[in-house]
């Protein structure tokens, strides 16, 4: 590690929480890895989640799916996203599924022994078959010798309006009845649906962030990704001297400037210029505009170099870092760049350190 900025990523908790959510519904668990697993490193969760009992994981992208492969993850991957027309021979070589974009998808595409999940809009409106195609598009599956093993659909709002997230529900419980056909694999509920819909329906559940340990919900989850860095220098201003880009801080002449080796280019946004942080025992406050590479933080008492700051963690939650932002926990999470090293956490030692661009 040669930027002392770092994610932690606690396995434990993580194989923790896929025992909650398995014993919550005693469905199987898919496990949403995509966007580099939030950050965790995808195939570092996936093996992660395989020693738990977890061997089905769903991705955004045929890339995120070939990644995996590369990695040794021989398990079930599904493609939850738009993939190639002409990228099938690999589909079928690499034996990942994919879901209907579309029905002009379907009757364009070569699905000859492609692994296929029938995806139904039941108002996300974003890809997928309306209800009303739903027999046709199966019919064309069968005609163009697809492995239709399975058939899922998406929740728009579980997380603020349950009684929308029902009525979709019903509306994909109801289509999937009409298709009289047996799917193996029938899912709908992600994290927060998983906790507010009593599901008899579905065979299997897709959990991302749950496993991480966040959730819109007030359920025993435990957070399993905190992020730090440390001071590298530290310095008194007397009273009038400006800190950083813009000349925004302006010192009063009390307390210490501590510079901290992160900024925007990591991930930690601008915006979080003015907010607090976390070293020792108290909050200390960025002080002036975070730059690319750096950031300064202004405290009571001169830290020493080496000292690790909290940017979100056990005093300040990534939750709370998102509502101050107006943004949402998956984007703070998946814009942490891959300069940043990843460290993991097992029986409650560090394993291993990975820094992605070496």
């Amino acid at each position: 590690m040669f930027r002392k900025t770092y994610v932690e990523v606690n396995l434990d908790n993580i194989q923790s929480n896929v025992k909650f959510f398995r014993n919550r519904s005693e469905k199987k668990i898919i496990g949403v890895i995509k966007a580099n697993g939030y950050g965790t490193i995808d195939y570092m969760e996936a093996k992660a989640l395989k020693e738990v009992g977890v061997a089905f994981f769903a991705v955004s992208s045929l890339d995120e799916a070939l990644r995996l492969r590369a990695h040794g993850i021989d398990d079930k991957i599904v493609v939850l996203g738009y993939v190639p027309l002409e990228s099938m021979d690999i589909i079928r070589e690499k034996n990942i599924s994919i879901v209907t974009l579309s029905r002009e998808f379907v009757q364009k595409a070569d699905l000859k022994d492609v692994n296929v999940q029938m995806k139904i809009n039941t108002g996300m409106n974003r890809i997928g078959i309306n209800p009303d195609d739903a027999k046709q598009v199966l019919e064309l599956l069968k005609g163009k010798g697809a492995n239709i093993e399975g058939i899922m659909s998406h929740l728009s709002s579980a997380d603020n309006d349950p009684e929308y997230s029902l009525k979709q529900y019903e509306l994909f419980r109801n289509c999937v009845t009409s298709l009289h056909y047996d799917f193996s694999c029938i899912h709908m509920n992600a994290t927060d649906s998983a906790i507010i819909i009593k599901d008899d329906f579905c065979t299997h559940q897709r959990i991302g962030l749950g496993l991480l340990g966040f959730s819109s919900y007030n359920v025993p989850v435990k957070p399993a990704i905190r992020l730090f860095s440390e001071v590298v220098m530290v310095k008194k201003l007397n009273k009038g001297e400006t800190v950083s880009y813009g000349r925004h801080y302006t010192s009063d002449g009390s307390g210490y400037i501590l510079t901290l080796p992160v900024g925007y280019g990591d991930g930690f946004f601008r915006a979080n210029s003015g907010k607090q942080v976390y070293i020792g025992k108290e909050y200390a406050t960025i002080a002036g505009s975070i730059c690319m590479d750096q950031m300064m933080i202004h405290t009571e008492i001169p830290y020493e170099t080496g000292t690790i700051v909290e940017l979100f963690g056990d005093h300040i939650s990534i939750e709370d870092r998102a509502k101050e932002l107006n943004t949402i926990t998956y984007e703070l999470l998946t814009n942490i760049t891959d300069r940043v090293s990843r460290v993991y956490i097992k029986d409650g030692m560090v394993i291993e350190t990975i820094d992605q661009r070496l």
